[in-house]
């Protein structure tokens, strides 16, 4: 009777040791794990403002598109600074006769 109680004794002993082992092992994973977080919660703060950014500079080019003119705008702009220098040529000209 006391060698199986000397066994039973022995075999908690032993499944217990490996219950710390697994224990400690948990408790490094969840270490490793939270560590991991934390460098993804930066992460994504950091991708969260370089996204605000973008979406600025997305605004300030869309405005800038309608503040801009189109080729066309300067086409025309030119045209009539073009007929306006003729205009100009030709009543000077008359001043001059």
């Amino acid at each position: 009777m006391a060698n199986e109680l000397q066994q039973t004794l022995t075999r908690i002993i032993n499944k217990s040791n490996i219950l710390v082992e697994k224990y400690h092992a948990l408790e490094e994973n969840n270490g490793a794990l939270a560590s991991e977080k934390e460098q993804l919660l930066e992460k994504i703060e950091q991708l969260k403002k370089d996204n605000e950014r973008m979406r600025q500079e997305i605004e300030y080019l869309k405005m800038a598109r309608v503040i801009t003119p189109s080729l066309d705008d300067v086409g025309e702009a030119r045209k009539n600074i073009s007929k306006l220098v003729q205009d100009i040529d030709k009543c000077i000209s008359q001043l001059n006769q």
